[in-house]
């Protein structure tokens, strides 16, 4: 457990989760050693994990806790259980009601659910609980856009200016003020408050490694070959998932919200199973993961593939012929999904480099993507992707489908009837009025997926030609 403690101190989460398994072990249920370990997997984006184990520490605690209350909560949203996440929530804040991160949860939560009204009646209460942080302002500002107020526009600028606040709130204030001065047509001053909020975000989070990653790319491409792939018979013959891959900001969400909005289908976000599972590959073995996939039995992949299935399924109910899971940086993962799955198919997402890159550089995306703090780490990963999805369209027995966000917004019925007929479904109109579709969406794209197409995100990175100059 001590080990485990240190490890977590110096954000080796990885290695903490080793530790603190081996602390269960030896203290099967002790609560300060399930907590760590959720705690853990919480860090490492693996919501299915940590849920599991937040889930027994109240067992033990009961509703004592608001913290732990909040951390079920944010792993109930993170893993897609929308509802179950807004009912735990609003009983939270019940139990708990000065406690502003609660409020500050179930903004997001009606956030997720396209409710703008009590989303913004939230994060006004937790700024009145918490008047010197900056998040609830900038999740207000971020939420109203044009709408907001002078008096709260003054208030954010006038926080980014105070001494000793905290990097990640600086940042975030300095994303959302940016999104605003773009909306407002100010684009160097747009510019001026991304390249200070991903400064902040770098001092932070610490820099992109592009040697490891090139390095991590080479050896998919090395081991991942036609050969194996041919010569190793897929664990599972279910056809449910569909895998919408790509850089982030790149459509994905937009890809996933036109398929999830078919009776048949559902949309699962972006879920951890499998970046979990090359993780646990990497920690059962002194091999990178992709070298002991290519050396697992039949049973350990057979393993792997119910775990991600009994995740994708729970939530979506029995009559789903198709499971969508659109978390982007599965492109890393294609050769262990052809692996896992024998009739998968994988939705390639494609745009404008220079647009997404510009998206990606303006939004404020989990401590884990360093790349996008920095424009050239940006073009670098970009660059890096392409290579590794024309690998796997050379060497997967899958189907790949490309889509390119300007074709779909250049015709978009023949590309939603293309992606519906890809994905094995009948063609029903409610995929093309997608923007109608109630669910829950937790990405930077959730308000944009509930109108209909437009072509305002097209060029836009002609503003910032000036500012950008290194951008792809």
């Amino acid at each position: 457990f001590s080990l485990g403690m240190a490890q977590y101190t110096m954000r080796r989460e990885a290695d903490a989760v080793l530790s603190f398994r081996r602390a269960l072990a030896l203290a099967p249920d002790l609560p300060i050693i399930l907590r760590a370990l959720a705690e853990s997997e919480y860090a490492l984006e693996q919501y299915e994990e940590a849920l599991e184990h937040f889930e027994r520490v109240a067992e033990h605690v009961g509703n004592v806790d608001a913290v732990l209350r909040l951390r079920l909560v944010q792993c109930q949203r993170r893993r897609g259980s929308a509802a179950e996440a807004l009912e735990n929530a609003v009983d939270a804040v019940s139990l708990f009601p000065d406690d502003g991160l609660l409020w500050m949860e179930l903004g997001g939560l009606y956030e997720d659910l396209g409710e703008a009204a009590p989303a913004e009646d939230a994060y006004a209460r937790a700024h009145l609980l918490r008047p010197t942080w900056a998040d609830p302002i900038s999740a207000r500002l971020g939420l109203m856009g044009r709408r907001a107020p002078a008096e709260l526009v003054e208030r954010a600028i006038s926080m980014t200016k105070l001494q000793g606040l905290p990097e990640h709130q600086g940042a975030y204030l300095h994303y959302v003020l940016g999104k605003r001065c773009d909306l407002l047509g100010e684009y160097s001053r747009a510019a001026e408050h991304w390249a200070e909020a991903n400064h902040l975000r770098r001092l932070v989070d610490g820099g992109f490694d592009r040697r490891a990653f090139r390095a991590h790319i080479d050896t998919l491409i090395e081991v991942f070959t036609k050969e194996l792939l041919a010569s190793r018979r897929a664990a599972l013959d279910d056809e449910r998932p569909v895998f919408v891959v790509g850089m982030p900001r790149s459509g994905t969400t937009l890809v996933e919200q036109i398929i999830a909005s078919h009776p048949s289908a559902y949309g699962c976000g972006e879920l951890s199973a499998i970046p979990a599972a090359t993780e646990s590959l990497s920690a059962a073995s002194t091999l990178v993961w992709p070298r002991y996939v290519a050396s697992c039995d039949a049973g350990e992949l057979m393993q792997l593939a119910q775990r991600y299935l009994h995740q994708a399924a729970r939530p979506a109910g029995a009559d789903k012929r198709r499971l969508v899971d659109k978390y982007p940086q599965n492109f890393l993962n294609v050769g262990l999904i052809a692996m896992l799955f024998a009739n998968a198919r994988i939705v390639w997402c494609r745009r404008d480099p220079r647009d997404t890159a510009l998206s990606v550089y303006s939004e404020s995306f989990s401590p884990r993507s360093t790349f996008a703090t920095d424009i050239g780490d940006i073009a670098f990963v970009l660059d890096e992707h392409v290579r590794l999805m024309q690998h796997w369209q050379a060497v997967v027995p899958l189907p790949i489908l490309e889509v390119q966000y300007e074709g779909v917004v250049a015709d978009p019925d023949a590309h939603i009837r293309q992606l519906i007929d890809f994905v094995g479904l009948p063609w029903d109109s409610r995929c093309g009025e997608f923007y109608q579709t109630r669910r829950a969406v937790q990405t930077h794209s959730r308000w944009q997926v509930r109108e209909p197409i437009h072509a305002r995100s097209i060029g836009r990175w002609r503003h910032y030609a000036e500012w950008f100059v290194g951008m792809v």
